[in-house]
């Protein structure tokens, strides 16, 4: 079909056909655009919540495996006190637990200082003893080490408190 051929009024028609269709696939193009736009924000979105998943696997596999070696670090500090002299074992074994808490702390493993005071958020009190020079709830003796891991209490630091003489029946 030539448009040469077309009289006036034909021509508008065709025109006004052509800018309806124009309309039309501008409009599917905006409709398609939105869609990749959505698409793209809803990715996005999904992969920042499965950075998020992966950190917070990678941070509890993290906690879990200090979890499981504080045990073992436990072990090699008895194994320390065990020894009846300084040899190169000894040494060797003092090496490796240091090597050990070394690359734990790396990863977000802190001991828990036993500090005066009593807290039980850090502390768990195994024992009580009476003593006259200290406050109560003033930590005497620590009995097995505590840790925090990225701020979170592993394991509380088992303790002996101090606690107020009682009085004997003579006095009262």
């Amino acid at each position: 079909m030539s448009y040469e051929d077309l009289s006036r009024e034909e021509l508008v028609e065709a025109l006004n056909e052509m800018e309806k269709k124009f309309d039309e696939e501008r409009c599917e193009r905006e409709k398609f655009e939105e869609l990749a736009k959505k698409t793209k924000a809803d990715f996005e979105n999904y992969r920042k919540k499965q950075d998020e998943r992966k950190e917070r696997w990678q941070k509890e596999a993290k906690q879990e495996l200090a979890e499981d070696l504080i045990e073992v670090m436990d072990n090699l500090e008895r194994a320390l006190m065990a020894a009846d002299e300084e040899t190169a074992v000894v040494q060797g074994v003092e090496m490796v637990n240091e090597q050990l808490y070394s690359k734990l702390n790396s990863e977000g493993l802190e001991v828990i200082e036993t500090g005066e005071k009593f807290d039980p958020e850090v502390h768990k009190a195994v024992d009580t003893r009476e003593h006259e020079e200290h406050e109560p709830k003033t930590i005497l003796e620590q009995k097995r080490k505590g840790y925090r891991f990225d701020g979170k209490v592993l394991r509380a630091a088992e303790v002996v408190v101090s606690e107020r003489p009682r009085e004997s029946e003579d006095e009262s």
